[in-house]
């Protein structure tokens, strides 16, 4: 059974990463669950393809979702040395 290089290709995104001073667009090709290529045009070959137009494509934005209430619960953060 031949393996495919790919389960996802997410092609024509903006690929940002700070980290390696990447940005620009490309394709990003993944492989159980891990970035496996990055290029500005990966044949996806049989598989499962994402179109990232007009999308960002970066790395470790899990939850970037936070609410500032200090005092109001105990899930709240002090904003000050925080939000620098």
């Amino acid at each position: 059974m031949e393996t495919l290089p790919f389960d996802l290709v997410i092609q024509n995104g903006r690929l940002i990463d700070p980290g390696a001073g990447i940005d620009g667009y490309f394709d990003v090709g993944l492989r159980n669950g891990k970035v496996a290529a990055v290029g500005p045009k990966i044949d996806p070959g049989g598989a499962r393809t994402v179109d990232a137009r007009d999308k960002l494509v970066t790395p470790g934005l899990v939850d970037a979702h936070v609410h500032v209430y200090e005092g109001v619960s105990h899930y709240g953060i002090p904003p000050d040395p925080t939000c620098l």
